[in-house]
This record gives C-alpha cells, sequence and structure tokens, in this order.
C-alpha cells in the first residue's frame, strides 16, 4: 500500500533528510521508503505479514510528535487525510 505524505514546510529544525531518516529507522519491520521531493514523501507499506494499519499508526504519530504543521496530510488510496483527524 503506497502513503504519501504531503507538507508545505518542515517543522523548524528538521530537514528533509532527517525526516526521511527517522522515517526509515520507525519503518525498518512496516514499510520502506520509495520516493520524496521538496513538499512530499512516498512510503510502501505493504508487506503479506504486516498489516499496513501498524505503519499507518507509526507515520502519523512520527509526524504529530515532531510537530508538521496542520495542513500536513497522508494520503492513501489517493484520499488525504489530515494527520490530526
Amino acid at each position: 500500500m503506497e502513503l504519501l505524505i504531503h507538507f508545505n514546510t518542515l517543522p523548524q529544525g528538521l530537514t528533509l533528510e532527517a525526516v526521511k531518516s527517522d522515517l526509515a529507522l520507525l519503518l525498518e519491520d512496516d514499510g520502506w521508503l520509495t520516493g520524496s521531493g521538496p513538499d512530499h514523501i512516498e512510503l510502501e507499506l505493504e508487506d503479506e505479514k504486516v498489516n499496513p494499519k501498524y505503519g499507518i499508526l507509526t507515520v502519523k504519530g512520527y509526524l504529530q510528535k515532531a510537530e508538521f504543521a496542520p495542513d500536513t496530510t497522508i494520503e492513501l488510496a489517493g484520499v488525504p487525510v489530515g494527520i490530526y483527524e
């Protein structure tokens, strides 16, 4: 399952490389990074052995804890959802 993170700005003190590194570490067993750009990060959460909901919850929790802006969304199957919803 592909998950896209869309953001307008990064939280103060974070770089895109730091966020990607943090997510790669957090998703070590639940998914992996597949790409990124200046305003998005692409992740793959599909695995036959792991339910993707754990990866989704992990990503949302990280984004909230890192204090991403309220307009930050995660997109699953083409449907964007706010990270604080």
